[in-house]
């Protein structure tokens, strides 16, 4: 019986394996560093969608890796080679730019920057129309200190408020790296009042453990922006933020008065 089993399997093919169970695996080869099975194995998934989940999970761990030790990676120049075809098959521009960009990413730690900027632009067209990807890599390169790669993609973003959100974290993590000037040159390019007066609050509550004359300064910037903010409800509860932490810094609680005159006033 056990040979006809073999006889009839051969000709009926063997049984697949559940693509979660295939994924799974990735994962298992990934964990151990095994990167060439993992790849193996996310080349036999059918669905394009899991095909990008085991690339991303791959990629992502090379990233991990290289972070904390570039050179822990001997054969990563074999990985690239062998991740390339499994990104082509993703037809998804989406999918496919964020995969681009954790290759771009990758080549970067690798010292290769003209190949790294070849790849973070091919990444940056296909995701050309996708501001909520381009705003995620822009802020990926700023983190990881490349501040020059972030400025093509920040060209490329369509919706200003997005934009302008972005910068305020970009603003902050200049100020936080002691980079003052530019934290305040980035500021000036935020159109959006919200978004500036946001900006300066953050650099204040950055302040406000350091500098407290430095950091009431600052709100005192936040607050006049924050006038001429047109949404009234916006407006109100931003000035609460306001002057809380200023009431905090001044060591006495927030005068709801001083936040409500000035709200009726601006409505006047």
């Amino acid at each position: 019986m056990g040979r006809l089993d073999e006889f009839f399997k051969a000709l009926g093919g063997e049984k697949k394996r559940p693509e979660l169970e295939v994924l799974e695996s990735v994962e298992d080869y990934v964990a151990v560093g095994d990167f060439g099975r993992a790849i193996e194995a996310a080349n036999s998934l059918e669905s394009e969608r899991n095909r990008f989940l085991a690339a991303r999970i791959i990629l992502r761990e090379v990233l991990k890796r290289l972070e904390k030790d570039s050179e822990e990676l001997t054969d990563v120049r074999e990985i690239f080679q062998e991740i390339v075809p499994l990104i082509n098959s993703i037809t998804n521009p989406r999918h496919r730019a964020l995969l681009t960009f954790d290759l771009a990413l990758i080549l970067y730690y690798l010292g290769d920057e003209f190949k790294g900027d070849l790849t973070l632009k091919t990444a940056l067209n296909l995701a050309k129309g996708y501001d909520d990807i381009l705003l995620d890599m822009v802020r990926e390169l700023v983190r990881r200190g490349l501040l020059e790669k972030a400025s093509g993609a920040l060209k490329m973003v369509r919706d200003r408020d997005k934009l302008d959100s972005v910068l305020v974290t970009i603003a902050e993590i200049f100020y936080r790296m002691g980079d003052v000037e530019r934290a305040k040159n980035v500021i000036r390019h935020i159109k959006n009042p919200f978004h500036k007066s946001m900006a300066l609050y953050y650099l204040a509550l950055i302040e406000s453990s350091r500098d407290r004359d430095t950091a009431l300064t600052l709100l005192q910037a936040a607050v006049k922006v924050a006038e001429k903010i047109e949404n009234p409800d916006a407006r109100f509860e931003l000035m609460l933020k306001l002057y809380d932490l200023k009431n905090s810094l001044e060591g006495h609680s927030v005068s709801l008065v001083d936040v409500l005159t000035r709200r009726e006033s601006h409505q006047e």
